[in-house]
């Protein structure tokens, strides 16, 4: 080639058809490379998530990452959110036991001495305030009745509600307790529960009982037909209330015994102490404490009959011993008795003013304490809060 020839250029293939079939051979040609650009992506972000199913891919990946891994356990314990939570690691030659808890070892203790959990507040003694008050029914200072230069109703049963707090009244029966009266006594004593009340009618609430929400629950209440004036039948209540603090459950009884305000009554009343002592013989047969109270409108007659005929005392010292009637030296027609597990302490019978400014009766009223299901020095008491105590069986 002569140094004046001009370079060879390489040959360039001219597109062969017509012009309309190399614009289709190019709009292809274009799409093809778009899709497989396409395709390229989305192989390569799939490796990357090792996701693709059935490739292997994800397998290797992760095996391979598995191999450079020396903690591959400290990997799995953290899972994604969509994948499943690994095993707990299990360390050869070793055993984990879980620690017991106090409060489980502490049961377990006692099981295998052979004690028993004690119910809720079992070892712990009952101690209320209990009164019988004859509150004087608003009929007899109403106008034309036969009890002349007392107040009103209303007033006095302020008053009776005054001598319950003053006294620490807990539970108390009350007697001619008229429905006038009770209604002024929910307004002003709402610390008080009242049962019957006006639930059964005017005839019922006359004698009904009164307990201190604060220290007991109401369980139930019923009546029994007691005779009246003229042998007359009325319906007079015992319930059962359950202590807060010990969780005990008591009976308590509320009585009103006809007078001779309308002929003599004494076969009435002795009919009525029968009945009576009948139902406390019922009510304590399966060891529940019994309180009875109530204006019997007799002293020696009424006293000696029930408690020779039911397992009673009363809280100012009757009691029947060998077959022998025991009385105390003065006593009233308002009485307060209970079953063998209560004793009384403190009995008192206020004749203040206040009182004789309320009624024709004295208020009384004594400390009553019914001793432990369980005896608290056998038991073992629990860790602390746990309010457990286990007992012997026996």
């Amino acid at each position: 080639m002569g140094r004046h020839a001009k370079p060879q250029r390489s040959a360039r293939t001219k597109p062969t058809g017509s012009p309309r079939a190399r614009r289709a051979f190019g709009s292809t040609a274009g799409w093809l490379g778009k899709t497989a650009a396409l395709v390229v992506a989305v192989v390569a972000t799939s490796v990357l998530a090792g996701s693709i199913p059935g490739s292997g891919l994800t397998a290797s990946i992760q095996g391979a990452s598995t191999e450079r891994d020396p903690y591959p356990d400290a990997r799995s314990a953290s899972p994604s959110p969509t994948a499943p939570a690994a095993p707990a690691r299990v360390v050869k030659g070793q055993v984990f036991v879980p620690k017991k808890s106090n409060v489980a070892a502490f049961r377990e203790r006692m099981l295998l001495k052979g004690y028993v959990q004690a119910p809720p507040g079992s070892t712990l003694s009952t101690e209320f305030v209990v009164s019988s008050f004859n509150v004087l029914g608003a009929g007899h200072t109403a106008k034309g009745g036969d009890r002349k230069g007392f107040a009103s109703g209303d007033s006095r049963i302020r008053n009776a509600v005054t001598l319950l707090r003053s006294h620490g009244v807990s539970v108390a029966g009350l007697q001619e307790f008229q429905s006038t009266q009770y209604h002024t006594f929910a307004a002003v004593a709402g610390e008080y529960g009242v049962w019957p009340a006006m639930t059964m009618g005017q005839a019922p609430v006359q004698n009904s009982i009164v307990w201190r929400r604060s220290e007991w629950e109401f369980v139930e209440g019923r009546t029994s037909q007691i005779p009246y004036f003229g042998g007359r039948r009325m319906p007079m209540p015992h319930i059962l209330l359950r202590s807060l603090e010990s969780g005990r459950e008591v009976w308590f009884a509320n009585y009103h015994n006809p007078a001779d305000a309308h002929g003599p009554a004494q076969r009435w009343r002795d009919a009525a102490a029968s009945i009576e002592a009948a139902l406390a013989r019922e009510l304590t047969a399966d060891g529940t404490p019994m309180i009875i109270t109530g204006d019997m409108n007799d002293r020696e007659e009424y006293a000696c009959r029930l408690t020779g005929s039911a397992p009673m005392h009363s809280a100012d010292g009757a009691h029947t011993e060998g077959g022998s009637c025991r009385l105390p030296r003065q006593m009233n027609v308002d009485w307060i008795f209970g079953s063998p597990s209560i004793s009384f302490t403190g009995f008192v019978t206020d004749r203040s003013s206040l009182v004789n400014r309320t009624t024709d009766h004295p208020m009384v009223r004594s400390t009553a304490t019914i001793a432990p299901l369980v005896e608290s020095a056998r038991c073992i008491k629990g860790p602390k809060r746990s309010g457990l105590v286990y007992c012997p069986k026996d």
